[in-house]
């Protein structure tokens, strides 16, 4: 195992234990990666940190981020992480195949903290994994939202078999992105994994359309989701609460994300989301401002010309209503985001120009008062 020392500032007495005013930044930028919390130590890797798992524990006076043993099933981006039980899962992603293709993988791995090894699941994901975000409830993981695996996987055939013919490229992008979001087929189910008896479970329908980059949590006996891709390119300011009951999730609608500023609310894909003292909080992510105003106007391949912007907004959900209360000191998008004790941490992610950030932040905000450290 490597260890990676790194500067920290004062200590604070968190929930959880003893927690760091400021976390040591991660070894090597990583964005469109995963991570997830087991215990006081989170864990953080993939996407631009090739096939490394980095480990932190968020409780240690001295932390330091520490390098455990390398993930067998080779590179990937848009993995799903979460834990059960003390134990690390991860699931499907985008990779290359032998032919230099990205395409989509559904496999599972799961990591054990204590012998610091990983091991291939005799089982596969029933849907496409990429842009499907995770949360546990009870001794269950529940999956949300992805892009649909054929399609997906059929434009990067597509576009490798096209070579180095730059106007076929052109006549494939344009096809794939001149379409209707319905017609991306995008996960429309809410689905679970049990690692106990290694099975999954389509858990109903959404009423809503399929999305993909979604912020989503579990709290409680609630699921929160916020805004997603409806298609590639363009975002929804949507939102949605779920609870389970005996008859399964029931959802309601929760009014759209706001406007900041009088600017055209286009929604996000990739926003952090976490509790802290018990209010719920979503930050940053990406979108293309313009998209919104393109599609209405008829235009299917709504980020047709548009540059992506990497948003820094704070919003918070208080009784029922958005309210804006503050901003990143810059736009940051496609990390992991956990809550621990009484603050929600910010790790990696992708900020302007897709640079993959090394930073670890922390937000608090206890209904009043919000510190970013």
């Amino acid at each position: 195992m490597k260890f990676y020392k790194a500067a920290f500032c004062s200590l604070l007495f968190a929930a959880a234990g003893i927690a760091q005013a400021a976390y040591p930044d991660l070894p090597v930028g990583i964005k469109n990666g995963g991570g997830a919390l087991i215990n006081d130590t989170v864990y953080v890797g993939l996407g631009a940190g090739n096939s490394k798992f980095f480990a932190l524990k968020l409780n240690a006076a001295d932390a330091q981020w520490q390098e455990i043993a390398a993930f067998p099933g080779g590179e990937r981006n848009q993995p799903v992480v979460a834990a059960v039980d003390g134990k690390l899962y991860v699931f499907g992603g985008l990779q290359k195949n032998a032919q230099g293709e990205l395409q989509l993988v559904n496999d599972a791995y799961r990591y054990v903290p204590e012998s610091n090894t990983w091991e291939k699941l005799s089982t596969r994901s029933p849907r496409g994994l990429v842009g499907t975000v995770a949360a546990v409830h009870q001794d269950k993981i529940y999956l949300f939202g992805g892009s649909n695996l054929s399609i997906f996987n059929g434009f990067f055939q597509d576009t490798v078999a096209a070579g180095e013919d730059a106007a076929k490229k052109a006549e494939i992008s344009r096809a794939y992105f001149n379409q209707r979001p319905q017609d991306y087929f995008f996960n429309s189910e809410l689905f679970s994994y049990q690692p106990a008896s290694n099975q999954w479970r389509n858990e109903g329908l959404l009423p809503f359309s399929g999305r993909a980059g979604a912020a989503f949590t579990i709290h409680d006996n609630s699921l929160l989701v916020v805004n997603g891709e409806i298609k590639p390119g363009l975002r929804t300011a949507e939102a949605h609460r779920g609870e389970f009951t005996k008859n399964g999730v029931k959802w309601q609608n929760l009014p759209d994300l706001p406007a900041v500023n009088g600017a055209p609310q286009e929604g996000l894909a990739g926003a952090f989301a976490g509790f802290s003292h018990g209010n719920y909080l979503v930050v940053g992510g990406a979108n293309f401002p313009g998209s919104q105003a393109q599609f209405k106007a008829g235009r299917l391949y709504a980020h047709e010309g548009l540059s992506k912007a990497w948003q820094s907004d704070i919003f918070t959900l208080q009784k029922g209503q958005w309210k804006h209360i503050g901003k990143l000191p810059q736009g940051i998008a496609y990390g992991v985001a956990v809550s621990y004790g009484d603050k929600v941490l910010l790790i990696g992610g992708e900020s302007a120009g897709g640079q993959a950030s090394t930073k670890v932040q922390s937000l608090e905000y206890d209904g009043k008062k919000l510190n970013i450290e």
